[in-house]
């Protein structure tokens, strides 16, 4: 058992962004392949049946898959990484092991990961996503017992089966990661033990992470009321621009693309992989703009940037360069 925080896997190897920024390319890319979930979280958009009818719901289909492959493919260099996740359960897509395959197969990526809460693994579909060539699986663990769960996610699981798919997957899981964690929604100490012993000696990395909030995080407070904490383990930083849109985009089910992971709501659309390509979207007036506002302090004007409690949390922050990057990305966009 490897105790870390989130910061370990997520927070490594970082390039200086204002020495790299404009990017030809995304160097990471959230693919949805549904939004969908089987559990309603207290902590989470899509577990709040009123939220979630603020955005469309559903899967993405095959066809809109394989036209952001293909888009990916046009760029002409990897990306360092494919999250398949965003505000779903990305296995209830049926099409999810065939999803990864393919990008491994092109060899569009450096790395692909999945991000599940696991209430779906079994034998049959742990081998399955073994083998679709996935890198890391993070499994979200959201209690220690079924009565935990139940009151946390509304949802009722046979706890000791849910820990015998998990020990399966991690006895098959080859050169792929396993990262096991639990968001702490005020768990006692002993509950903590308890995590620490039911997910130790199945997962290569374990960790117990904070909760955080959402973008519009003024509509509800998903931290529930626990000691504020970042959940990667670094310090709150409040910024005055976000740093995500320079250098990654996240792909809603429908093709829609959002500024980032957390626009539950799709509020920051810059594009459409169904009417344009990923490289048009990126190098386009709508991202563009998009950048402009944030580094002219202007990203109270987008309702889901104003109120964003994540963005307190992004590893990089380029506030000091704002003004030289502004100069940068409108020169190469004039030139574009």
């Amino acid at each position: 058992m490897k105790i870390i925080q989130g910061k370990d896997i997520r927070v490594e190897k970082r390039e200086k962004l204002e020495e790299v920024i404009p990017l030809d390319m995304p160097y990471v890319l959230f693919v949805e392949p549904t939004n969908l979930c089987d559990m309603r979280c207290q902590f989470c958009p899509t577990g709040d049946k009123n939220l979630k009818k603020m955005r469309p719901n559903g899967s993405m289909s095959w066809e809109t898959y394989c036209k952001i492959i293909t888009d990916i493919e046009e760029f002409g260099k990897k990306l360092k990484r494919i999250n398949f996740y965003k505000d779903g359960e990305s296995l209830l897509n049926k099409d999810f092991c065939e999803m990864v395959k393919l990008a491994k197969k092109k060899g569009i990526s450096e790395s692909l990961w999945l991000k599940t809460n696991g209430l779906l693994l079994n034998p049959e579909l742990n081998q399955r996503l073994i083998d679709s060539g996935l890198d890391m699986i993070g499994i979200s663990v959201a209690h220690i017992t079924k009565e935990g769960y139940k009151r946390i996610s509304d949802v009722d699981i046979d706890y000791v089966r849910f820990k015998e798919n998990i020990r399966d997957l991690y006895n098959r899981r080859k050169d792929c990661k396993i990262y096991i964690k639990i968001a702490d929604t005020g768990l006692s100490q002993l509950e903590k033990d308890l995590f620490y012993n039911d997910f130790g000696n199945v997962s290569d990395y374990v960790a117990i992470e904070g909760l955080h909030g959402w973008s519009m995080s003024d509509v509800k407070d998903f931290t529930m009321m626990t000691e504020s904490k970042t959940f990667d383990g670094i310090p709150f930083t409040q910024k005055v621009v976000c740093p995500w849109p320079f250098y990654e985009l996240a792909i809603n089910w429908n093709g829609s693309v959002s500024l980032c992971n957390e626009d539950w709501v799709h509020g920051t659309i810059v594009g459409d992989i169904n009417k344009e390509t990923l490289k048009e979207i990126w190098l386009g007036k709508r991202l563009y703009e998009m950048q402009k506002m944030m580094l002219e302090g202007r990203r109270s004007e987008n309702k889901v940037c104003n109120n964003c409690f994540y963005l307190t949390c992004a590893p990089d922050n380029i506030d000091e360069y704002k003004s030289q990057i502004l100069r940068k990305i409108s020169n190469k966009f004039l030139k574009v």
